[in-house]
C-alpha cells in the first residue's frame, strides 16, 4: 500500500548518500544473498527518504532481486544482474514517484495509484518501473513489453511476488494497441518507447496522466516543447544514491487535455 507519510530529495534538498557496510565487504554472489542485500539497500534509502513502506514490500524486493540474479543474464534483463548497488539504484529510481507525489510535486499522482486506477507502463523490459510501483500501491497495472523472454519473466515473476492484480501484454506497442482506459500511462524506457505521447494519448482517459522518467536534460528538452493533447502538469528533479554517489534523475508529467 502507497504510504501516506514521505519526503523526497530534490536538487534543492541534498543528503548525504547512506553508507551501506557491504560497500567495504565482499559483495554477495548467491542470488538469495542478492536479494536479501538489495532488499536491505531498498530499506535503509526508503528510511532515509522517510518512505513508510511494508514488510510485505521488502520481502517482494528480495525475491525479485533474487529473480534477477538467477535470470538476469540469461534472459538479458539488466546489464548487472549480480551487481546490489545497481539492482537497489533500479528499484529506489523505480520508488521516486512515489515520494514526490507525496511531497505535492507531482500533482494528482497519488490518486493514480490507488484502488481501482488503471495504470499503464510501457516498454516494462525487466520490471522497473512496473514491478516496483505495483508491489507499493493497489492500483491495478498493465505491463506492456514486446519481446517474449521479457514478457515470460515478468508474467512468472508477477506470480511469485503474488502481484495478482496486474496483467503483463506482449503486444508490440502502437497507439492502436490501447483504448482510452487507463488513468496514468508510464515508461522508464524513454529511449525504447517510440511515439511515447502519441501511445498515451489514445491509452489514458479524459484528465489522464502521462509519466516519463528522465535525465535532467532530456527533463529540460521536454518540458520545453509543446506537446498535442497535453498540458505539462509537473516537472520534478531529484537524486539517488549509487555506489556512494548520487545520480541525479528527473520526473516530468503531463494531463490528457
Amino acid at each position: 500500500m502507497v504510504a501516506e507519510r514521505h519526503s523526497v530529495v530534490s536538487r534543492e534538498t541534498r543528503r548525504v548518500p547512506v553508507q551501506h557496510s557491504s560497500a567495504v565487504t565482499r559483495r554477495p554472489s548467491d542470488p538469495e544473498s542478492i536479494g536479501a542485500e538489495v532488499s536491505r539497500i531498498v530499506q535503509d534509502e526508503a528510511r532515509a527518504l522517510g518512505l513508510d513502506l511494508t514488510p510485505a514490500f521488502f520481502s517482494r524486493v528480495r525475491s525479485f532481486a533474487m529473480f534477477l540474479a538467477i535470470w538476469g543474464e540469461k534472459m538479458s534483463l539488466t546489464s548487472r544482474p549480480h551487481d546490489v548497488d545497481d539492482l537497489a539504484f533500479h528499484v529506489i529510481d523505480s520508488l521516486m514517484p512515489v515520494a514526490l507525489a507525496a511531497s505535492g510535486k507531482l500533482p494528482n499522482l497519488g490518486r493514480a495509484l490507488q484502488p481501482g486506477m488503471e495504470v499503464l507502463d510501457l516498454g516494462s523490459g525487466a520490471g522497473f518501473p512496473g514491478l516496483v510501483l505495483a508491489s507499493a500501491s493497489r492500483a491495478h497495472f498493465t505491463l506492456c513489453e514486446a519481446r517474449r523472454k521479457r514478457t515470460t519473466f515478468l508474467t512468472v515473476t508477477a506470480e511469485e511476488l503474488g502481484l495478482f492484480d496486474l496483467t503483463v501484454k506482449g503486444d508490440r506497442i502502437t497507439p492502436s494497441t490501447f483504448s482510452s482506459a487507463f488513468d496514468l500511462v508510464m515508461t522508464r524506457a524513454l529511449d525504447g518507447v517510440n511515439n511515447f505521447h502519441t501511445i498515451a494519448k489514445a491509452a489514458l482517459k479524459r484528465g489522464g496522466l502521462a509519466m516519463l522518467y528522465a535525465s535532467p536534460r532530456q527533463a529540460a528538452d521536454l518540458t520545453a516543447r509543446r506537446i498535442v493533447g497535453f498540458e505539462l502538469a509537473a516537472s520534478a528533479p531529484y537524486e539517488v544514491a549509487r555506489r556512494g554517489e548520487t545520480v541525479p534523475r528527473a520526473i516530468v508529467m503531463w494531463r490528457k487535455a
